[in-house]
């Protein structure tokens, strides 16, 4: 099978992530507003319950599923076993939510959510968790353009549908599950047709192989990652549950809005972490240490930056974005998105850090890491929560401190591994902060109109002004240089010439 270039890869990514963070933009200004600050709350706090649950009992597995099917294409036998495991994870989760409503302790598990909701809840979160398999099967094949193009259609159709719902039906929160089932299903079946008519499933459902064996090498890549689980199901449920015990499913909404704005800052890095991982993977089977630290250096302070680029802009707006996306019933969020909206600026640095810890194996630093750092997000969630009483607000900064401690420390070890020297990258991510900082603070106060629109569009034109003569002024805050930026302007050129 013929495979696309990484370019070709992540451009087509990139481009289909740009179309997802359009639409995404609308289903934002769509759902919170339609649904009101409660019901947008609880969906929050159901879809980060079951996603945390659900990725305790993917312990892992799912990233180790993917690094050896990417290392090894005709191991097809894994994608037989890990079919078997996932419906494994559906009925431990079944079982385990039957199990607490019968002995009454829902309630306690999942304050202020209506019973009717719980296992609505649970079937999305288990198709969101089973769509992201289906897509790191197509990236460990390289068929990343070919998915990228069918997400786009897909998002596009899912849209409409939803636009149906909002204003035809009457919407709730109902409605909205039922909308995501749609969603999740067709696009799980589309796929299917794609894996078939690749071949990729070919024969996998008939194939003879040893559970055990498999099992057994799965655990020894994840038994490591058992303990991380753990604390990690723990922590992150304890401060989804802290906030909604504490503050009630209002502020949920406004920490659940706040991140799915905030998320769109993830265009980048999110397009590049699969593919990245995949040549990390590939590079390390090869022992070929040069080019994953090449890799490391081209990319991550790039991606970095291009966060940044976004991340700074949308917190130093976040009055007018609000205006923008919501109603007066969410204007007191806007503080929880300032802080919110910088959490993937060092997010880049865990997701793309990160996978050269799952592309070589390297489970138990990852565990050894998260015993350290998990406790410490609790204690200081507790504080700003529960003693502070700070809210959504609370919430977001823990989330930013805990990552901007964490990636630094993922880093330390990466930059032994790949022998590079670790200030370099950590003066990289002061200036460049202060760059956008700056930039944006002043971009945001040179004009004053009324509408909020208008006032985002203007500043954010100036922004970016701001920022292409500064970044050739000033290259290395995006990890380049001026032959680099002028190939790139003459490239532009010639095609705006066609």
């Amino acid at each position: 099978m013929q495979e696309h270039s990484l370019k070709k890869r992540y451009s087509i990514k990139l481009f289909a992530n740009i179309i997802s963070a359009i639409i995404g933009a609308i289903l934002v200004a769509i759902v919170p507003k339609a649904l009101g600050p409660v019901a947008y709350g609880q969906f929050v706090y159901l879809q980060d319950f079951f996603m945390k649950a659900i990725g305790f009992l993917d312990m892992g597995s799912s990233i180790a599923f993917f690094t050896k099917l990417s290392a090894k294409h005709t191991r097809k036998e894994l994608i037989s076993f890990y079919f078997l495991y996932s419906i494994a994870v559906l009925f431990i989760v079944l079982l385990f939510v039957y199990g607490v409503k019968s002995l009454g302790y829902s309630e306690k598990l999942l304050p202020n959510i209506p019973s009717e909701y719980i296992f609505m809840g649970l079937l999305f979160g288990f198709l969101s968790w089973f769509t992201q398999i289906f897509i790191k099967i197509s990236d460990a094949y390289a068929l990343t353009v070919s998915v990228e193009l069918i997400k786009i259609g897909h998002k596009i159709a899912s849209l409409l549908l939803l636009l149906y719902f909002v204003y035809v039906t009457v919407f709730d929160l109902h409605k909205y599950f039922y909308f995501q089932y749609i969603a999740l299903v067709s696009f799980l079946l589309i796929i299917s047709w794609l894996f078939v008519k690749k071949r990729i499933f070919e024969n996998v459902f008939s194939l003879k192989f040893s559970i055990l064996n498999l099992s057994k090498e799965f655990i020894e890549y994840c038994h490591p990652l058992v303990i991380y689980s753990i604390v990690g199901l723990i922590a992150g449920f304890f401060d989804i549950w802290l906030l909604q015990k504490i503050a009630g499913s209002e502020q949920t909404g406004f920490y659940g809005l706040a991140y799915s704005l905030a998320a769109m800052c993830f265009l980048f890095t999110s397009a590049m972490t699969p593919i990245i991982t995949r040549e990390f993977s590939k590079s390390y089977e090869k022992k070929d240490l040069e080019n994953m630290r090449k890799l490391f250096y081209r990319y991550i302070p790039m991606l970095y930056s291009i966060a940044a680029y976004f991340a700074v802009f949308i917190s130093i707006q976040s009055e007018n974005v609000l205006a923008i996306f919501t109603d007066e019933k969410f204007q007191n969020a806007y503080p929880v998105l300032m802080i919110m909206a910088l959490y993937p600026i060092h997010q880049t640095y865990g997701q793309l850090s990160g996978s050269v810890f799952y592309a070589t194996g390297k489970t138990k630093l990852m565990r050894n890491i998260s015993l350290f750092t998990q406790p410490l997000g609790m204690f200081i969630s507790f504080g700003l929560i529960y003693i502070l009483d700070f809210g959504a607000i609370g919430l977001a900064g823990k989330i930013l401190i805990l990552q901007l401690i964490g990636v630094n420390i993922q880093l330390y070890f990466n930059a032994k591994f790949l022998n590079f020297k670790m200030k370099s990258f950590v003066y990289h991510q002061i200036y460049s902060i202060v760059f956008f900082v700056v930039i944006a603070y002043i971009s945001s106060h040179v004009f004053s109109f009324t509408s909020p629109l208008i006032n985002f569009l203007t500043s954010g034109t100036l922004y970016t002004g701001f920022v292409i003569i500064g970044a050739y002024i000033f290259p290395k805050v995006f990890a380049t240089n001026r032959d680099e930026i002028n190939t790139l302007f003459l490239r532009l050129k010639n095609v705006t010439k066609k």
